[in-house]
């Protein structure tokens, strides 16, 4: 297919996408990245957010929205794969779970102080909990 490329989207839990995807669009390091067919070779680490995906299903396509945690992503002409530690679907997030995480990612960020290393591991919880929200619908 010349508007779609393979889609791969691997957590060390099971393989959550297999198949072809028109767009990907993830949070890299450096902000989001959206992958085309034919993409240039392209390796980038993964931040936590909202990941989205024109992904084609029995010849239509669906959106695919996913809270994906930290990971790396590679796109390469004929392929994008991204290897995550965690990805969520709306019905796999526990809504009271993912608001307490938030809170308690916000007190520790609070209480990091001026240890930066503590404050950038906090926002890394902070974003994965928010996207856990956003793909709930909350």
């Amino acid at each position: 297919m010349a508007n779609a490329v393979p889609f791969t989207l691997i957590t060390p839990l099971s393989v959550k996408f297999d198949g072809q995807a028109e767009l990907v669009i993830a949070v890299g390091t450096e902000g989001e990245v959206g992958i085309l067919p034919s993409h240039a070779p392209y390796l980038t680490a993964l931040r936590p957010g909202l990941l989205r995906a024109n992904v084609q299903e029995s010849g239509t396509t669906r959106r695919l929205e996913l809270a994906c945690s930290e990971g790396f992503l590679q796109a390469l002409p004929g392929k994008i794969t991204i290897l995550a530690d965690a990805a969520l679907a709306p019905d796999e997030v526990d809504i009271a779970q993912a608001r307490a995480d938030l809170a308690a990612a916000q007190d520790e960020q609070k209480a990091a102080g001026g240890d930066l290393a503590a404050h950038a591991r906090a926002q890394v919880k902070i974003d994965f909990a928010n996207a856990r929200l956003a793909v709930a619908g909350v």
